[in-house]
């Protein structure tokens, strides 16, 4: 099992999708399935890293799963941990 590492840019933007949502939808609900969501995805790349695309173009082989189609993680891989560098909205434009 590989071990799940937040860098604290990629927690400040997930936190704050999460805080957005609350204050939009003036309730926790899509913010709850959206950590759910990531809590799965963070079991699933710490099962098996290499289920990311990778994205072209990037020389540290940065590689992208998405959460409910509506976001992206960006991660890297170094030795036996999964890096997060990214928590992404997918309606904005490409980060990488």
């Amino acid at each position: 099992m590989f071990k799940i590492k937040w860098t604290p840019e990629a927690q400040k933007l997930y936190f704050e999708t999460l805080e957005y949502w609350i204050n939009h939808n003036k309730s926790n609900n899509y913010s709850l399935k959206i950590i759910a969501e990531v809590e799965r995805k963070e079991k699933l790349l710490s099962a098996n890293p290499f289920i990311g695309a990778i994205i072209f173009g990037t020389k540290e082989q940065i590689r992208r799963v998405l959460v409910l189609e509506d976001f992206s993680i960006y991660y890297r891989i170094k030795e036996t941990t999964v890096e997060i560098l990214s928590f992404w909205a997918n309606k904005k434009d490409s980060l990488f």
